[in-house]
């Protein structure tokens, strides 16, 4: 279970590691931008898989260009969000199922095949999911926040759809046919709680009866990437590996954490969650993804 960067990574080195593996990724963070359906984080578990993913910007294809999206300057309509010219053509393909009434997951698979990638990746539900903060009295998708750089303090989070959700049959079906359950070192507010927030998925994970580990985000307050630690600092959570164990109560089993963090170990003992000891949890390049993955798969 991930999102975008750190789901990556981890697929990255479960790859290298010869792991027989799915994938269910948060689509909480999708948008419809100039009439085209964009996942940025089924994207780039995609991109990673199919070797062509900027692990340097940590996000779109090495190399591409943008030729399209800086045209748009000249119609006053570039959006935000960058489209890269290769990148496009993920996102015309996903809109033009869509349109023909395929059910996301559906075009998930789809999509992958094409792609010649053999790991299938999920949505959590084929309803429509979005991120929504609230900051300085005004709501906006979480996306635009972390894009934008919306600076202050979070107000709140609620994860919009999620009520009628209906978990998808084949993010149900992967969770009940695995041995162990991971959760990807991404964002627990952002990128996998959206995920929770879906009944189905959220029984699931809480019923399941193998091993069920997370990767932390943090080492020490502050995270490897993104807003993670601002956020539940903000929302009242410790920013830390502890306050991701409590975030985490009664989904996982086991935290990884790294050792700098060891100090912390008893009091995640004491609700319930056994800590696991790395020497290192940053993943720093594709050989250290590899050997994180195989170092997972022995703790597991």
């Amino acid at each position: 279970m991930c999102g975008g960067t750190a789901g990556a990574k981890m697929v990255h080195g479960f790859k290298s590691a010869g792991v027989d593996f799915d994938v269910i990724v948060n689509t909480a963070d999708d948008e419809e931008v100039l009439g085209l359906y964009m996942s940025p984080d089924f994207d780039s578990v995609l991109y990673s898989l199919m070797e062509v993913f900027d692990f340097d910007r940590n996000w779109g294809i090495k190399n591409d260009t943008f030729n399209f999206f800086n045209w748009l300057d000249r119609y006053s309509s570039k959006p935000y969000i960058a489209l890269g010219d290769r990148d496009l053509a993920i996102h015309v393909l996903r809109s033009f199922l869509l349109k023909q009434g395929k059910a996301l997951s559906e075009v998930f698979m789809e999509i992958t095949r094409l792609s010649g990638v053999d790991v299938k990746i999920y949505p959590p539900s084929n309803d429509r999911l979005t991120t929504i903060v609230g900051i300085g009295g005004n709501e906006l998708t979480f996306e635009e926040y972390f894009i934008k750089r919306v600076g202050g303090r979070l107000e709140s989070i609620s994860f919009k759809g999620s009520e009628n959700s209906v978990a998808s049959l084949e993010a149900l079906n992967a969770i009940n046919k695995s041995d162990a359950i991971v959760i990807a070192p991404s964002n627990p507010l952002a990128s996998i709680y959206p995920m929770l927030s879906v009944r189905g998925i959220r029984e699931a994970v809480r019923s399941f009866k193998g091993p069920r580990i997370a990767i932390s985000p943090l080492r020490g307050n502050i995270a490897f990437k993104g807003p993670a630690s601002k956020m539940m600092s903000d929302l009242g959570f410790e920013p830390n590996p502890y306050g991701i164990a409590m975030l985490y109560s009664g989904f996982i089993d086991k935290i990884v954490i790294d050792r700098s963090d060891v100090s912390l170990a008893d009091s995640i003992k004491r609700v319930g969650i056994m800590p696991i000891i790395f020497d290192s949890i940053h993943m720093e390049d594709k050989l250290e993804m590899k050997e994180f993955a195989q170092a997972l798969l022995s703790a597991i």
